[in-house]
């Protein structure tokens, strides 16, 4: 960069003090809706974007465009996601990290009140401390505030979408402190304790292709849901048990034999069952491998578990995707899982999604079998890691024909 270049930019960075006097003289009429409010934001943005890209701010130029097409009911996140973006630009060291997290006091004593806070000393947490401290109120209430004051909710993290964890990157997640709850084929919503990144909206935008809807939480509590995604995203949800039967256990079973603590069955025929041969030369102990079925419905279970077990497999049968899981957890020697897609707490798809996040059982087999002929869910059920899928009423012969085809494909069984 030239030296006139720099003595540009460092006239442009003074310039957005006084850029930001203008924002934080309008927060109090853009918070309350007056007329020419909004319009007026849209003014200074609109001023930004064009100015941001000509002294070579190219982010400040980005958000800017992002305010221009702000909403009323979305102004005063806007606005103040802005100033942020402002104290970036013109803010260099002490004095901008002070001031960047001014909307935390705005939002605990006013909009007036707020800018003798002190905030920002180090960093969004410290941020939050400081001003719940000063406002006398805990972070769980400053959160509410936060809320009421940007016009948006407070985030539930108890309702934690795996559809929406799996469009954000993990990286994203880890780096800029958010939680994805839900989405639709429209939204995305992302639980943050900053809300009014305006970089952040712009970049979940690009990477989902969903427009973000942010909710706030703590800091604290952001990191202790980020904690628990992490741990499982590593198998801990299912490798807390049991990790896998030894060598010696596998060889010692046979169809019929269950491990210890394990819902595993003998064979009960049922009459669609009794109509299909078994494999010559007598059944197949599969190396001691058995197959696990999920079902909420008995006579499904019953229907499957009967099909297989007239082939030889030893079966373990769950009502739910929870069950599952603990089921995998006493036993180590599931080798295929067959999934119903509507189930109670846990249903197929989110299974699959367990499955595939767990180092433990990420290349475990999995056939999806329902009553659902939606050719769309069909994709999406192989899209999200499922290898084949089967329609209901089951054909015994193709059902039977589709698993050995399944297990020949992913290499758990050779040919028979």
């Amino acid at each position: 960069m030239t030296r006139d270049r720099q003595s540009l930019q460092s006239w442009y960075r003074k310039a957005m003090l006084r850029r930001i006097q203008e924002l934080v003289a309008l927060r109090g009429a853009v918070q309350r809706q007056e007329p020419g409010a909004g319009d007026k934001l849209r003014q200074i943005a609109q001023a930004l974007r064009g100015s941001g890209g000509t002294f070579g701010f190219a982010q400040l130029s980005a958000t800017a465009a992002l305010v221009e097409t702000t909403t009323d009911r979305d102004a005063i996140r806007r606005l103040e996601g802005l100033v942020a973006q402002l104290w970036n630009v013109a803010g260099e060291g002490a004095e901008g990290l002070r001031n960047r997290f001014d909307w935390l006091g705005c939002a605990a004593m006013g909009p007036v009140a707020g800018m003798a806070t002190r905030v920002g000393e180090e960093d969004l947490a410290r941020s939050w401390s400081s001003v719940a401290r000063e406002a006398g109120i805990d972070e769980s209430e400053l959160a509410h505030r936060v809320a009421d004051y940007l016009g948006i909710e407070v985030a539930n993290l108890k309702t934690l979408g795996r559809a929406a964890q799996r469009l954000v990157p993990e990286a994203l997640m880890a780096s800029e402190r958010i939680v994805p709850l839900c989405e639709n084929s429209a939204s995305i919503t992302i639980a943050t304790s900053e809300p009014v990144s305006l970089p952040l909206e712009l970049e979940i935008q690009r990477l989902t292709g969903r427009v973000p809807a942010f909710a706030v939480a703590p800091p604290a509590a952001i990191e202790a849901v980020l904690e628990s995604l992490s741990e499982r995203r590593g198998g801990a949800a299912i490798e807390a048990g049991q990790t896998g039967a030894s060598s010696e256990a596998r060889g010692d079973r046979s169809p019929g034999r269950a491990s210890a603590g394990a819902a595993a069955h003998p064979a009960q025929p049922s009459p669609a069952a009794a109509e299909l041969p078994g494999p010559a030369g007598g059944p197949d102990p599969w190396d001691g491998r058995s197959v696990l079925v999920v079902d909420d419905e008995a006579s499904s279970r019953l229907l499957v578990r009967s099909l297989l077990e007239k082939r030889g497999f030893v079966t373990i049968e769950a009502r739910d995707g929870v069950e599952a899981l603990e089921a995998m957890q006493r036993d180590g020697s599931i080798g295929l899982a067959i999934v119903d897609l509507n189930m109670p707490r846990m249903d197929g798809l989110e299974l699959i999604w367990e499955l595939r996040d767990a180092r433990q059982w990420r290349h475990l087999p999995v056939i999806v079998v329902t009553g659902e002929k939606d050719e769309v869910l069909e994709t999406q059920i192989m899209e999200e890691g499922a290898d084949d899928y089967i329609r209901k009423p089951v054909d015994p012969k193709l059902f039977l024909a589709r698993v050995e085809a399944t297990l020949r494909r992913t290499g758990v069984r050779g040919s028979t």
